[in-house]
């Protein structure tokens, strides 16, 4: 079983990966099945017929190679800049785990030659807009298979080459489509089901920076801990909100900052403080949701036709239709955008002196001669906009495509492409939190601060230095950024909290 970690362990920490001695036997009974089919001449889809609208045309035994590579060829159309590397990797990780299914009917060559692409560090050049997610994800795939077949650009150690010279660099030759090579390795939602598989373990570190930097706040801001109460969670209990609300309690347990006396009706804590549990909660239900959904597509065989050998059949369906992942990424690019939201409302309140108490944009002593964190604030309020106009779902926009054969698409790489901006957008949000609230526990006393929020607070400060004169601080964002998503951050709280 493929997991969303073991993708993204590949994608980005360049895990090797090889075809198992089971998965090669299944590819090569289905191989020969399909080999055997071929001879009798029955009509199967992209073997010995056309695609789409002309799946009507027979495709004569001895043109089959040249039609998959006019296949391959005239789809590998993708426009814009290049995705990420990542990206890539996991797409072509991905593919290749769904033929070793052994329902594809390929040569186990081909995903003997992904591997080697992948551990040899060859990867196809792919560019961000090009799939609709409804036959898959025909675009950008078409480009992984092109560089398959030998031909095209990829990346190599941050330079471009011809695919033809990477392969001879790692001693293989390239693919040769003698039967349905080209359409499988095209085919599918393998590119945006892998971008969601990214994404999602990414919104995970994001998230849980977000639950530390909202811990601060609520210290810094002097919160009321009666928000956390275990009763008032176990009232309400959503598995997102109880963890929430318990992650808060064992970051700031022995905080002298929180006001533990019973609240009143007149001194309750505004929402961005008093309902943390409850919105981050819901955040990682979604996330948790959207990961089911996606872990499940890791495993599927989203090729058409698929090749049952145990029953001698060929089924024709609609696997490769995307809607069950751009729908998932809809509901996670929905959840980033309101996790930005309240990060941001938190952070207007940390430099708003009428509401925090502390200085204004927490430049101390500043007479109106400095502004502090002023500048940060616009930046959080350009992309907290920029996320609400991304906020809206991809995957109901259908727009026909294939001479109306593709009538109701899904849209789903379209959705992968939001969702990873917004996730751009909603990390530096939380990084510009986490600088702030550093900033506002050094004005409130950071030794007063909980366990845990005084372990992200010294690694924070490690990197960047208190705000004592006005400076270019974007430098300052990015060092955080980069502390969240390498999980420096994360991994000192636990330490200090375990």
């Amino acid at each position: 079983m493929l997991r969303i970690a073991q993708l993204d362990a590949v994608a980005r920490q360049r895990a090797r990966v090889h075809l198992s001695d089971a998965a090669r036997a299944r590819m090569e009974r289905c191989y020969g099945f399909l080999q055997r089919l071929a001879d009798t001449g029955v009509p199967v889809y992209g073997l010995t017929t056309g695609c789409g609208p002309l799946a009507s045309e027979p495709i004569p035994p001895e043109r089959r190679e040249e039609f998959q590579r006019n296949l391959v060829r005239s789809h590998a159309a993708s426009l814009g800049a290049p995705h990420p590397t990542p990206y890539v990797r996991a797409a072509m990780a991905l593919r290749a785990h769904v033929l070793a299914r052994g329902h594809s009917g390929v040569d186990p060559y081909c995903v003997e030659l992904v591997a080697a692409m992948l551990n040899g560090g060859i990867h196809p050049v792919v560019r961000e807009v090009g799939s609709v997610g409804a036959s898959g994800d025909l675009v950008e795939l078409a480009q992984l298979a092109l560089a398959v077949l030998g031909e095209g650009s990829v990346e190599v150690g941050g330079g471009t080459f011809s695919a033809a010279q990477a392969l001879r660099d790692i001693d293989h030759a390239p693919l040769v489509p003698r039967f349905r090579e080209g359409l499988a390795l095209m085919n599918g939602t393998s590119f945006h089901s892998a971008a969601a598989a990214l994404l999602l373990a990414r919104a995970a570190r994001v998230a849980e920076a977000a639950q530390i930097a909202a811990a601060m706040s609520l210290e810094a801001l002097h919160g009321a801990a009666e928000a956390l109460d275990p009763a008032l969670h176990a009232a309400r209990p959503h598995p997102g909100q109880v963890r929430v609300a318990a992650t808060l309690r064992r970051l700031t347990a022995g905080s002298t900052l929180l006001r533990r006396d019973p609240a009143s009706a007149a001194t309750q804590d505004a929402y961005t403080l008093r309902c943390i549990p409850q919105v981050l909660g819901t955040v990682l239900d979604i996330l948790a949701t959207a990961g089911t959904t996606v872990e499940l597509e890791l495993q599927a065989v989203s090729d058409n036709p698929l090749f049952l050998v145990d029953e001698e059949r060929v089924v024709h369906g609609g696997n490769f239709h995307g809607q069950p992942v751009a729908m998932a990424l809809d509901h996670l690019k929905m959840a980033l955008v309101e996790l930005g939201v309240l990060t941001e409302r938190r952070l207007a309140r940390l430099l708003d002196a009428t509401l925090s108490g502390l200085p204004p944009f927490l430049i101390r002593d500043g007479a109106g001669l400095r502004s502090g964190f002023m500048g940060l604030q616009y930046c959080a309020s350009s992309m907290a906009a920029d996320n609400a106009v991304l906020a809206m779902p991809a995957s109901v926009h259908s727009v026909p495509t294939n001479a109306g054969n593709q009538d109701v698409v899904s849209m789903g790489m379209v959705a992968a492409r939001q969702a990873r901006h917004v996730l751009d957008n909603v990390a530096r949000v939380v990084a510009i939190e986490l600088l702030c609230v550093a900033q506002a526990l050094d004005l409130r006393g950071a030794h007063a601060a909980g366990a845990g929020t005084r372990a992200a607070y010294d690694v924070i400060r490690a990197r960047s230095a208190p705000l004592l004169e006005d400076r270019p601080v974007a430098d300052d964002v990015d060092a955080i950024g980069a502390m969240v998503e390498d999980e420096t951050i994360q991994r000192a709280v636990v330490a200090a909290t375990t």
